[in-house]
């Protein structure tokens, strides 16, 4: 007789990306955090807050590449404010308490993703602490770039067992020759790194994380599809070649 164990849930991804006042969390702070909360079964659900930060030891180059002039928009008399995205449809102040009690929410138990999250794991964890909250993520991350770079090596391993040829790993040695570079990966990956304006927003940021490691750990959707889908698919592609003439 046989025992199977019952199979463990799947953790929840948490997506995310901070904008802050400069590269050093001892001295800067996050001012904008975009989460994407990916929960088995539920669609993904996008948080966005932005926070009253100090400026006094802010770095005037990281404001300038975040746009924190023209984007901050937390109300003078707030600490902070739950900004809209396509699931919360509008901009809503929040207390210190219920900023770090939503943070919680959506952070608590969930692996962190990101392009260097451990960046971003720093500014977290700091915010947590200043409230006398002990952080409750996952204690391992996942970097988009290093997936991205195991990816490329994975591929190189396959073809090189295919073919008896080891040219797909010098292959891989000449792609990364100059550094692993997130928006070079993400091509490589099949993704458009986020446009100028996109790029250096937390949403943004997170939601191109999110495209990245979706572009690696999932299947392309034709062979996923359904006998239907494809059809649908295909005709879509017709409809664009013939300029939108069926």
């Amino acid at each position: 007789m046989s025992i199977s164990s019952p199979a463990k849930a799947l953790r929840p991804l948490a997506f995310i990306d901070t904008e802050t006042t400069g590269l050093d969390a001892d001295h800067h702070d996050a001012w904008e955090i975009a989460v994407i909360h990916r929960r088995p079964g539920h669609p993904d659900a996008e948080y966005l807050w932005q926070i009253s930060v100090s400026l006094a030891e802010a770095d005037p180059d990281a404001l300038d590449i975040n746009g924190y002039h023209k984007r901050f928009a937390v109300p003078k008399s707030e600490l902070a404010a739950r900004m809209a995205t396509n699931t919360a449809p509008a901009d809503r102040p929040v207390s210190g308490r219920d900023l770090i009690l939503d943070l919680m929410g959506t952070l608590d138990g969930s692996v962190l993703v990101g392009s260097n999250p451990a960046f971003d794991e720093r500014f977290l964890t700091k915010l947590f602490r200043q409230a006398g909250v002990t952080p409750a993520w996952h204690y391992r991350s996942r970097d988009i770039a290093t997936m991205a770079v195991g990816h490329l090596y994975g591929q190189a391993y396959t073809l090189t067992k295919q073919n008896c040829d080891a040219e797909f790993y010098a292959r891989a040695d000449r792609l990364l020759d100059d550094g692993w570079h997130s928006y070079e990966l993400s091509r490589l990956m099949g993704i458009e790194p986020p446009a100028k304006g996109v790029a250096h927003t937390a949403l943004g940021d997170a939601r191109w994380a999110r495209d990245v490691y979706d572009a690696i750990t999932k299947a392309d959707a034709f062979y996923t599809a359904s006998d239907e889908q494809l059809a649908e698919m295909a005709g879509e592609a017709l409809a664009q070649y013939h300029g939108g003439q069926q």
